[in-house]
């Protein structure tokens, strides 16, 4: 495993702004696990983890958006602070993520809730208003937002405290040591609804030494891989199964336990594509994140919404071209990327055998 090192500034500033808010040994909730192959979202999530597990904080219960209970959630944690995990779905593109988030604000007036670093987007008005009205009711909600853009949504929106923050992927602890690069160009490219749409490189087909993909699926895993995946997917089944009926603390242990391994495999899985060619093109955040983590040259392509390049203004990405550059469309990614390669000065990440 390699550290991030030179971005340690960062898992700082989210410890510190934390650490203001949650006293060592508190009792808290996290809420929000990525139970699906988005390697983005498990790289938060085990940056949250880092976190918490820093501070001292005692994570009671934890649950994904489908079971989430909230009898449970009340048995464990009568009183203290409930996590909400961070990412890209404040607001209304992945609307049940968002109907979980309102519920948990709606109904544990009670307890503190910490929104940890997400992007926000709202496209309908009346998806809005319904967000206000729960946010607005809540006497000790805390939003964090990574970056610039959203945090004035966010504060022309709702009365709640709000406060910039990096994404969680920056308190990672260690990341993966790369393997040698088998292609030249990794295109990872999102394949839903946050694309900027059709914008396929030099047309249908990708060109040589391009490899095109995302990483929802499984692309990256080996049969050792998906074995280990199988075995901790029926573990957190069985552990979700017991804390929905039990909510021992036993059951919550091992329910944690698995979903920190299931996102340990995915961040696995997301860094070795990443590293499997020489340099990257992107349009997904954590394809831009991860590859400043691991040192691999990249070009990013802006995702529908802006997310991206609000990130990358917000905390000065420009200054990394050595490693990161921005491009406005994938045919000029490609030959962005092409540059660094040919570029002696490029830095190349450390690489195992």
């Amino acid at each position: 495993m390699t550290g991030p090192g030179r971005w340690a500034g960062a898992g700082r500033r989210l410890g510190d702004l934390l650490g203001a808010l949650i006293e060592p040994s508190d009792r808290c909730a996290l809420l929000g696990f990525p139970s699906y192959g988005n390697v983005g979202d498990s790289a938060i999530w085990l940056g949250a983890r880092s976190l918490l597990d820093g501070l001292g904080a005692e994570v009671v219960y934890t649950a994904d958006h489908h079971d989430f209970s909230a009898a449970a959630l009340a048995e464990r944690l009568p009183s203290g602070t409930i996590l909400l995990t961070g990412g890209g779905n404040l607001g209304d593109l992945w609307p049940s993520h968002q109907r979980t988030r309102e519920q948990v604000i709606g109904a544990f007036p009670g307890h503190r809730i910490i929104q940890l670093p997400q992007s926000v987007h709202f496209g309908d008005p009346a998806g809005l208003e319904r967000a206000r009205a729960v946010f607005d009711a809540h006497p000790d909600l805390i939003l964090l937002l990574r970056d610039e853009p959203s945090l004035r949504a966010a504060r022309r929106a709702f009365r709640a405290p709000s406060a910039l923050a990096p994404d969680c992927a920056f308190a990672l602890t260690g990341l993966p040591r790369l393997a040698r690069p088998e292609r030249r160009i990794l295109w990872l490219r999102r394949g839903d609804h946050e694309s900027a749409g059709p914008d396929e490189p030099n047309g249908a087909e990708a060109p040589a030494g391009v490899h095109r993909t995302d990483w929802t699926g499984q692309e990256g895993a080996d049969a050792r891989w998906v074995a280990a995946a199988q075995a901790v997917r029926q573990r957190i089944a069985a552990a979700s199964a017991e804390v929905r009926g039990t909510a021992s603390a036993r059951a919550v242990a091992e329910l944690a336990d698995a979903q920190d391994r299931h996102a340990r495999l995915q961040l696995q899985r997301g860094c070795g594509l990443l590293g499997s060619a020489s340099a990257v093109v992107t349009d997904r955040l954590h394809g831009h994140l991860l590859s400043l983590l691991l040192g691999l040259p990249h070009v990013v392509v802006d995702d529908r919404h802006g997310k991206i390049s609000g990130y990358w203004r917000t905390w000065g990405h420009d200054r990394h071209r050595a490693v990161a550059r921005r491009a406005p469309d994938a045919d000029r990614a490609l030959r962005a990327a092409d540059a660094l390669l040919a570029d002696p000065a490029t830095p190349r990440p450390t690489r195992g055998r």
